[in-house]
């Protein structure tokens, strides 16, 4: 028979072995922009080509009222009631006027088929090809570790001569219930 913190023990290892499958599962199976590497720099920096995608954004004065305004709007809330797949990753960053938010449209959409919001506070843009420098990190995106890396992407851009162009992006990756060892987030700066 075994001993109930040994049972205690096997309990919490499965709880977590599925909490973790959960994770890279959903990350696994969550579209996400291509994006071509064109150069990898020093700190795991990464030069990158996107092609063009369409984005669903709002400023709003918080993280949650900006995210819920955009997932009512693929949940349903548009002109044709269409729900549309959740897409990786969540883009913020922050501006004079509150905190920008965008949700990366699926590929399957332009600017002539995606469905029309229904609030006027948010907006489709087409968003042009781009280069984008970009760090990569785990766990949880906080304003210290965010600012940490930014500094890095920062400063490895200005010792390899690259300029920047616009403000700084977050984007994140993952659901709030991935694990934070299973977590991706970037932090990215347009560069020329």
């Amino acid at each position: 028979m075994v001993s109930k913190p040994v049972l205690a023990g096997l309990i919490v290892l499965a709880v977590l072995a599925l909490w973790t499958f959960y994770g890279v599962y959903v990350s696994m199976t969550t579209p996400e922009p291509d994006y071509t590497v064109i150069e990898s720099l020093e700190d795991n920096v990464e030069i990158r080509h996107y092609s063009p995608q369409i984005w669903a954004s709002v400023i709003a004065e918080d993280q949650n009222k900006a995210f819920n305004l955009l997932f009512r709007y693929i949940s349903g809330n548009n002109d044709r009631k269409e729900k549309i797949e959740m897409t990786a990753p969540v883009i913020t960053r922050a501006e004079e006027d509150g905190l920008y938010m965008a949700f990366v449209m699926p590929e399957r959409f332009d600017q002539k088929s995606i469905p029309q919001p229904l609030s006027e506070d948010l907006k489709i843009e087409a968003i042009e090809e781009r280069k984008l420098a970009t760090i990569t990190f785990s766990w949880y995106a906080n304003e210290k570790t965010y600012q940490n890396k930014l500094d890095v992407l920062m400063k490895t851009l200005d010792e390899n001569q690259i300029s920047t162009m616009e403000l700084p992006m977050l984007m994140q990756y993952n659901d709030p219930w991935t694990p934070p060892f299973a977590r991706r987030n970037e932090v990215a700066l347009m560069v020329n």
